[in-house]
This record gives C-alpha cells, sequence and structure tokens, in this order.
C-alpha cells in the first residue's frame, strides 16, 4: 500500500512540475511576445599558432618524431638529427582554418629523451583543403598550424609509396 501510494504521489508530482513548466514558458513567451532567435550555425573552432618559442626548443631538443597513420598499416620513424630538423620546418606559422568536415589520418609524436614532448593530429587530405596540424597540450588541441609546401611533398610521397607497395 505505502508503494501503491508513493508511486501515485511521484506521477502526480512530476505531472505537475511538467505542466507548471510548459505553462511559465508559455505565459513568459507570450508576455515578452519574442519570437526565439534562430539556431546558432556550428563554427569551426580556431586556434591559434604554436608558440615559436616551443618550434625553437623543439628544433634544439627533438632526437625522434613518430608518424603513426590511423587508416593505413604502417608508420614511418624519424632519428637522424638532420631529418627531424627539416620535418619540424614542415610546420609552418600561418595558422589554418579548421574544417570540421576533415579527418585526421594520423599522430604524430615528437620525441625528446625518450619522452614525448609534443604531438599532433596530422590532417591531410589536399582534395578537401586539409593540409594541417593540430597540436595538443594536456590532451586538448590547443595550436592550429598549416603545413608548408615542403611537407606537403613529403606527406604526399609517404603515402604514394605505402600506396605503390601494397
Amino acid at each position: 500500500m505505502n508503494r501503491y501510494l508513493l508511486t501515485v504521489l511521484l506521477l502526480t508530482s512530476l505531472l505537475y512540475s511538467c505542466s507548471s513548466d510548459t505553462a511559465s514558458e508559455t505565459d513568459s513567451a507570450t508576455a515578452n511576445n519574442t519570437t526565439a532567435p534562430p539556431a546558432e550555425t556550428t563554427q569551426a573552432p580556431t586556434y591559434p599558432s604554436i608558440p615559436a618559442d616551443t618550434i625553437r626548443a623543439l628544433f634544439n631538443e627533438c632526437d625522434y618524431i613518430d608518424y603513426v597513420f590511423y587508416y593505413t598499416n604502417f608508420s614511418v620513424s624519424q632519428k637522424e638529427k638532420r631529418d627531424i630538423q627539416t620535418a619540424i620546418t614542415y610546420i609552418a606559422s600561418e595558422t589554418p582554418q579548421i574544417n570540421p568536415s576533415c579527418q585526421a589520418v594520423g599522430r604524430v609524436f615528437y620525441q625528446v629523451d625518450g619522452e614525448n614532448r609534443l604531438e599532433a593530429d596530422l590532417y591531410f587530405n589536399p582534395n578537401q583543403g586539409c593540409i594541417y596540424y593540430l597540436f595538443f597540450q594536456d590532451g586538448k588541441p590547443a595550436y592550429a598550424n598549416r603545413i608548408m609546401p615542403a611537407g606537403i611533398d613529403f606527406y604526399t610521397k609517404i603515402f604514394q609509396s605505402a600506396q605503390s607497395a601494397q
């Protein structure tokens, strides 16, 4: 009997609160005599360029780069200082326009003494205009930078080599 009474009371209070919320919303809309603002369109996020001192430190200290590609069965690593420094110069100072329909094709890990110093998602689909890095700080997107033309050539050759190897 107590359970039945409790259930009835809960349902009654729930119905009352729902109907009073609807009534108050209707009353306030009528009182203001306004229409709801149009829904905002979702805009692509914008990120600042990665700080120059971060790039400088990476250029001087990075001793290993690991490229892990999401939709392929290969990865690429660089451990020669000259190759690493060249790869770091692929990071342009300009920020890209983020295209929400673009998908990251891989992750780039910049390491110093075996520790990940910086990580970036690689967006590389020239047909869609997706040619940029999205850098992470504390596990969240923080910076975005375009890829220099030499970097575009580098990634194009990597993907072409992978396709011809298959």
